[in-house]
């Protein structure tokens, strides 16, 4: 992977400024919820460098860069969680991939997104339509990888991920993600917060009080992003808006854009292609062959010589 420089000089002095993005992770209620706060500034403006993002594709795969650090939280080891969402508006779908490490990668499918007229505001719904949200657990110690779908009710990622875990979980979940942009629309601020119910005899109907405590911090809080970009910690913002429901901290870890993709990897792709099909690229070409990432969008070439091994290893 090639991480693009970062060459707007007013993003390079605010991300110097900056901590290292990050994801804390604690509980609330004396362990009834689990909860992530996470900033993400520094992996949203490389993510807009490496994939050349304008202002609607940077919140929209932002949001979800921002949706996998979180979820980042809730696999270990070498476990990984993806989810694609597909949709039939002009944004076409998404797809991003997180592993336990605090690695995150993914992709838009249509960048850009194609508009025949200029969105009136940043409202998600109007770029998605109608589709499906697939959350898919890739479990180092399983056999098979386990997916779950929904069809989308909000055109809205966060609430939809939430709607995901209450349908197909059976966990109640509040998730909330947001960039601040500036007024020349670079992103200046960006975060998200995850709050899930842990499972307790009893089922959930005796923490009401706290679900309405909750409910009231998540839709009073606003946009994280704005907060990070103001200049809050992750502590000031958990003791601001959830200090009621006594928040103690569990872990914190580093988040980031990263893709395991390499040169190597793509000569591999290259070499269990099909005999014919590679007799044909040794023959027409085009030369060099460049392979393009669609994770990170990094470019790889190959030569006519390289072509030639693999063809000679596929033989």
């Amino acid at each position: 992977m090639t991480l693009r420089a970062i060459d707007d000089p007013l993003i390079v002095s605010t991300l110097s400024a900056l901590p290292e993005d990050r994801v804390d992770s604690f509980v609330l209620a004396d362990g009834a919820y689990r909860g992530a706060l996470l900033h993400g500034t520094r992996m949203i403006n490389q993510m807009r460098a490496n994939h050349e993002l304008g202002l609607i594709e940077t919140l929209l795969l932002g949001h979800g860069y921002l949706a996998g650090g979180l979820l980042s939280t809730n696999v270990k080891g070498n476990d990984r969680i993806s989810f694609e969402l597909s949709c039939d508006g002009p944004l076409g779908g998404l797809s991003v991939e997180a592993t336990a490490a605090g690695t995150v990668r993914g992709y838009l499918k249509n960048n850009p997104i194609p508009l025949t007229d200029a969105p009136t505001s940043l409202d998600p719904a109007q770029f998605v339509g109608h589709g499906t949200l697939a959350v898919t657990k890739l479990l180092e110690r399983a056999k098979q990888p386990f997916t779950g779908h929904i069809r989308l009710v909000y055109g809205s990622l966060a609430r939809d991920l939430a709607a995901y875990f209450v349908y197909s979980e059976q966990t109640p979940t509040a998730f909330h993600v947001s960039i601040q942009f500036d007024r020349e629309g670079r992103p200046v601020g960006a975060g998200g917060l995850m709050i899930q119910a842990m499972p307790v005899l009893g089922g959930y109907e005796e923490r009401e009080d706290a679900i309405q405590l909750i409910d009231a911090a998540v839709h009073e809080i606003g946009s994280i992003g704005r907060l990070f970009a103001d200049g809050a910690t992750p502590a000031q913002i958990l003791s601001d808006h959830f200090g009621a429901l006594e928040p103690h901290p569990l872990a914190t870890k580093s988040v980031r854009f990263h893709c395991a993709c390499g040169r190597e990897r793509f000569f591999n792709f290259i070499a269990a292609l099909s005999i014919e099909e590679l007799e044909d690229i040794r023959r027409n070409g085009p030369f060099p062959l460049c392979t393009t990432c669609f994770n990170c969008n990094t470019t790889y070439s190959f030569s006519a010589e390289e072509i030639a091994q693999a063809y000679q290893l596929a033989r």
